[in-house]
């Protein structure tokens, strides 16, 4: 349904930020019959040297329509297309599966027009998956994809403005006998002090016969960090993953990752990368995310420096409201360097207010035994959009795990004061019944919540003071055979 929100959200606000497919990204392939029964495949025609336009569109799409109907494609086609320089094709792709093939031909009740009718390129329908694919969001999304499988997402520019993409050096077919190009930086990009971070680069064969070797140096600043000699049988365009090797840092470090040997072009011979030095803690380690309206898309780890994933909650495993707190204790085994991992299936995080709902927020800190704060290891506030964030920690210091600790050690009540409603949150290491009860302070009970049996883990129950006067309260909470009493004050 996001789709369908977005056109308002980003075709009225031409400014807004959503999670497409970025710039750089390697083009998925596909292969797609059009309206006319020809079958198109991607790749086919990039490796035939061509530059290919994709336009992302739905038929009830007002901005799409006017897109369409001004002409800029038809000129582009008639131009660069089969009749014209032959080195373009363009694809227009009905990308909501909803719509007929009346919508399509202008004569349905979802369309803006008659699509077909007077369009010279390859229309093709029910163009959903592909859309998918290319982590869509939002109607018209136009990409340009060069001969090289690389995207730019060019949008809804003049003819110009689209020659200028697809005809630029860097959007040329693969030409010369030896063309190694580094794309981007794959290695880790937490260094904890002492511990050795893997680097690695995507790199791929621009050249026109395959790449068997060339050398690639790690450099900061003047200085060689490390140099290695790749050796292989890469064809042109293929891409290859290079580990690199391994290097420690002391301090955050922005790095260039560089081909040193010689090839015939030296424009694309390299790339960039950084390490963040991780933050210091401890061992126990809470988990807090406010949900917005769509819990069931996030997923977190917790993983060491081997991989190794030590605590995660899987994609649908957060469920509720939004504006949904919800809290995980976790306790690693010892110290050593971790990464916290969260993860967005659609690639917005948790910034909902773009789709009408409320941004949503997460926190990563640190504690000491008694539950005293220590320190920060993330901290996001739903302002921007995500598919993967991750922020690296350095443990110090073991302490004893969440399940060690009595009930009134992981309960809290906030806010607190409050107005209205607050918050009891708490955690229970074994199954049980499970209640709230609210008393002034001269023990007359106000509310009386029933939770139920609960299974062990960690909740969060809002109480709501609707009808109680200000004051000061006493939170009797009973959960997993054992009790705490906390104080709360209603404003």
């Amino acid at each position: 349904m996001k789709h369908i929100y977005s056109l308002f959200a980003c075709l009225l606000i031409g400014t807004a930020t959503f999670a497409q497919l970025p710039n750089g990204s390697i083009a998925p392939d596909f292969t797609a019959t059009d309206i006319d029964g020809v079958e198109h495949n991607l790749y086919d025609l990039l490796d035939e040297g061509k530059k290919v336009i994709i336009d992302f569109s739905a038929t009830w799409c007002g901005p799409c329509w006017n897109y369409h109907t001004n002409g800029v494609f038809e000129e582009l086609y008639e131009t660069y297309g089969p009749d014209g320089t032959d080195e373009l094709r363009i694809f227009w792709i009905e990308a909501d599966d909803t719509t007929t093939e009346a919508d399509l031909n202008g004569t349905g009740t979802a369309t803006q027009g008659d699509w077909v009718t007077g369009t010279s390129f390859p229309i093709i329908d029910d163009g959903g998956s592909i859309f998918d694919d290319y982590a869509g969001a939002y109607y018209p999304t136009i990409y340009t994809v060069c001969p090289n499988r690389i995207v730019t997402e060019s949008g809804q520019v003049d003819v110009a403005g689209h020659a200028a993409i697809f005809q630029a050096n860097d959007c040329a077919a693969a030409s010369l006998p030896n063309d190694p190009a580094l794309l981007s930086y794959t290695g880790g990009t937490t260094a904890c002090p002492g511990e050795p971070v893997n680097l690695s680069v995507e790199m791929m064969n621009l050249g026109v016969s395959n790449l068997q070797y060339c050398t690639i140096a790690v450099m900061e600043g003047g200085t060689e960090l490390l140099s290695y000699d790749w050796s292989g049988n890469l064809d042109t365009y293929g891409i290859a993953n290079v580990d690199l090797g391994s290097a420690s840092f002391d301090a955050s470090t922005d790095f260039t990752i560089e081909i040193t040997s010689g090839d015939d072009n030296d424009v694309n011979n390299s790339s960039t990368g950084a390490v963040e030095l991780a933050t210091e803690g401890t061992s126990l380690i809470k988990v807090e995310i406010m949900t917005d309206n769509w819990p069931a898309e996030i997923s977190w780890n917790i993983s060491d420096d081997g991989g190794n994933v030590i605590e995660s909650v899987e994609e649908g495993e957060v469920s509720g409201a939004e504006g949904d707190v919800i809290v995980w204790w976790v306790s690693v085994p010892e110290t050593g360097c971790y990464t916290f991992t969260m993860n967005d299936a659609y690639g917005d995080g948790l910034a909902g207010e773009q789709w009408g709902s409320i941004a949503g927020s997460c926190t990563v800190k640190t504690y000491n035994d008694d539950l005293t704060f220590i320190s920060t290891i993330f901290d996001y506030d739903g302002s921007y959009d995500f598919e993967s964030v991750s922020a690296g920690m350095s443990v110090t210091s073991v302490n004893v795990s969440i399940e060690e600790q009595s009930l009134n050690q992981v309960t809290r009540v906030f806010p607190n004061p409050f107005v209205g409603q607050t918050n009891l949150q708490f955690s229970t290491i074994q199954s049980g019944a499970a209640s709230i009860v609210v008393y002034n302070l001269v023990g007359e009970q106000l509310i009386n919540d029933n939770l139920g049996t609960l299974a062990a883990g960690e909740y969060n129950h809002v109480i709501d003071f609707n009808g109680v006067s200000a004051g000061v309260y006493l939170i009797h909470l009973t959960a997993g055979g054992e009790t705490t009493t906390m104080r709360a004050t209603l404003k």
